[in-house]
């Protein structure tokens, strides 16, 4: 049938049993005013008869041999008359729906019941379609019913700053399975924040490698967070393979519609549980570390559900063949390598192959490259423990799967460029985004200046500046902001994990740009992403400040790109201010002697003193490099070179220069503009 308009929910048809966290409920939005016949007085009720409907029906979870579910809802007619028609009622799919069919009085609210009329004998996600239709209006309620394994147990769901997670002992996990010795049926599910319910259940499913645990694995490479941190609408889902054996057999994984069973009892969990209202199985993405290809490759070939993406990290030992087939049927594969892995020559053989078969092979990782080749096999400068969360791998390549937005994520914000008065604003490009921009004069109080489905925006100079996704919840980004075109700041800081600042989005260039403000400079901003991608050019300023904060060895000071950006800048006479409390000790030595002029000392200055001034304020400043240099131009309370400079060009800074306070900040600020000559 054909939908009709307006569709309005009068009803939220609940049917969750025991345990959940959050009830079923239909979903929730506004009239649809435009459709509506004209009012009748001023009491906003149209003159005619209106049908108003839920915009879905959930019936409760029932475990195989319980009897079949059922539920009811309302429909009305919210018009001022009554319908000159009976109510024509059907359904599709195995449901069955009863509702009185005679004529609707005007605002009639009439109760339906919907019943599930499949078997119950075996574990299902069952959809289907309820259709009302009378005088001429029709609508079409999706409506659907989960019969999960009776050996799913009751889960226990916990919250962190990226979602919900439990660990659940499902009869579709690895194990046991036959003559292995393994008996360990736990499987990790994660919920990001915002999960959609839109009827395309995202998965993304990883292989762990040899001697490991879920906990483990976790806990190390971050994986739910990086998950949930990609900004994609996927569940993440990590099944216990073998316990700390070097052995890749992932059991009932390997066989048969493996996956699918698995994919089916992670739904059924989470329909139960409330996270869900509509059970599809949408885009799945498998992803494996070192010994879980082989698992990753039978999934692939006979787990019974079409595969968006695969991810290797440092995973390639074999099954070559079928990775090739599935990129040359035009699949997304990654598949990284490092250098004492063992995967650099099958991933190198790979490459040739696939490149000879005329498919654009990239051999880097870079966010643009991802978004634009479909295959990458190349090296990544890791070792093979960290390789998945080196640079948030993890994260950056699952935000170029192919998987949808996740609709609340913050979306990564690029630059922020001063144009003549005006600034450009961009951010990264998804699919089915429409956004908001917002600007600050003080970074507390936020005004929306425009709205667009585009990635890009111009709006008036302001020292605040972000966007955010125009849905509801939605979690701004990153907060930069742009005044003129004196300085450029460089936001360099990604880290998240293991460091000293642990949320997903910082203000930092925007707190340095007020610095820069109340020393009379002018400012814009790009993310080095930018920077290296070519989209801002350094040359176009005169003086650049670089924000590292504190990343370190697994995030990357500087990639090849950026280094090569500022040797560029510095050799062309620009005035360059790098800041960062691990810029030392995580830099290559020769690079920082040669092109920033500094020299590493220690990793700890052992104080949060500096001239005076109080290190640690916004975040904890753990380890500020000491530093040295021609110029000393601050020491540590403890001695040593806090920041250096060369040739009234070039400073170094040993410490993340947003920690301390904003007073602190403007008189550091100060200081460097004066050592630079202005």
């Amino acid at each position: 049938m054909r939908a009709f308009a307006p569709l309005v929910v009068v009803a939220a048809c609940t049917g969750a049993t025991g345990g959940s966290h959050h009830a079923h409920t239909t979903d929730s939005g506004h009239a649809a005013e435009s459709g509506h016949a004209a009012d009748s007085g001023d009491t906003g009720t149209p003159a005619t008869f209106t049908l108003s409907a839920p915009a879905s029906i959930a019936l409760p979870y029932v475990s195989v041999g319980d009897a079949r579910p059922s539920t009811t809802f309302a429909v009305q007619n919210t018009g001022a008359t009554g319908s000159t028609g009976a109510l024509a009622p059907g359904a599709s799919g195995p449901f069955d729906v009863q509702i009185d069919t005679s004529p609707f009085a005007p605002g009639e609210v009439r109760i339906g019941t919907v019943t599930y009329t499949g078997t119950t004998d075996a574990p299902v996600l069952q959809v289907g379609t309820v259709g009302l239709a009378v005088d001429g209006q029709t609508a079409d309620i999706p409506v659907a019913a989960v019969v999960g394994d009776a050996a799913i147990p009751a889960a226990t769901w916990a919250t962190d700053d990226w979602g919900a997670c439990t660990t659940v002992l499902l009869p579709s996990a690895p194990f046991p399975y036959g003559s292995a010795p393994y008996a360990d049926s736990s499987v990790m599910i994660c919920v990001p924040t915002g999960l959609s319910d839109r009827g395309n259940i995202g998965i993304v499913t990883h292989f762990h490698g040899w001697n490991a645990t879920i906990d483990e694995v976790d806990n190390y490479e971050h994986l739910h967070a990086q998950a949930a941190l990609s900004g994609r609408d996927a569940v993440f889902v990590l099944p216990q393979g073998p316990v700390e054996a070097q052995d890749g057999d992932f059991g009932k994984l390997d066989q048969p519609d493996g996956l699918s069973n698995l994919a089916r009892d992670v739904v059924s969990v989470l329909y139960r549980d409330g996270y869900v209202t509509r059970p599809v199985v949408g885009p799945v993405v498998l992803t494996s570390h070192s010994g879980g290809y082989n698992a990753v490759a039978d999934a692939l070939t006979v787990g019974g559900l079409p595969i968006a993406a695969i991810h290797l990290y440092d995973s390639m030992y074999g099954d070559e063949a079928t990775y090739l087939a599935y990129a040359e049927s035009g699949g997304t594969l990654r598949s990284s390598y490092t250098s004492g892995g063992g995967t650099d020559g099958v991933n190198a053989d790979a490459a040739a192959s696939l490149a000879s078969a005329g498919l654009d092979v990239s051999a880097d990782f870079y966010e643009d490259d991802l978004r634009q080749s479909p295959v990458s096999i190349g090296f990544i400068d890791s070792s093979h423990d960290d390789c998945l969360s080196t640079d948030q791998s993890y994260a950056r390549w699952l935000a170029a799967s192919g998987l949808p937005r996740l609709p609340a994520a913050p979306p990564e914000i690029l630059s922020t460029v001063d144009r003549a008065g005006d600034v450009s604003m961009n951010w990264r490009a998804d699919a089915g985004f429409s956004a908001v921009v917002q600007g600050s004069a003080d970074g507390v109080t936020w005004t929306d200046l425009v709205s667009t489905t585009d990635h890009d925006a111009t709006v008036p100079a302001q020292g605040y500046l972000r966007v955010e996704a125009d849905v509801a919840g939605a979690r701004p980004s990153n907060v930069y902001g742009a005044t003129g075109q004196t300085w450029l700041i460089v936001d360099g800081f990604d880290r998240i994990f293991g460091g000293s600042w642990s949320k997903p989005t910082h203000d930092f260039p925007a707190q340095m740009g007020a610095a820069l403000t109340a020393n009379g400079a002018t400012f814009s901003v790009a993310s080095h992403e930018a920077v290296a991608e070519g989209r801002v050019s350094l040359g176009d300023y005169t003086h650049v400040l670089w924000l590292l904060g504190d990343e370190s060895t697994a995030d990357r000071t500087f990639d090849d790109r950026e280094k090569s950006a500022i040797e560029g800048y510095v050799s062309g006479d620009g005035k360059l201010v790098v800041s960062g409390s691990e810029v030392g000790y995580a830099t290559d030595g020769s690079w920082l002697s040669s092109t920033l002029h500094a020299r590493y000392v220690s990793d700890s200055a052992g104080t949060d003193a500096v001239e005076g001034w109080t290190l640690g304020v916004t975040y904890p400043e753990d380890y500020p490099d000491v530093l040295d240099g021609d110029d000393v131009i601050w020491q540590y309370g403890t001695g040593g070179g806090a920041a250096v400079g060369w040739s009234q060009r070039v400073v170094v800074v040993g410490f993340a220069l947003e920690t301390p306070s904003a007073p602190d900040r403007a008189a550091m600020v100060g200081e460097l503009i004066a050592y630079l000559g202005g």
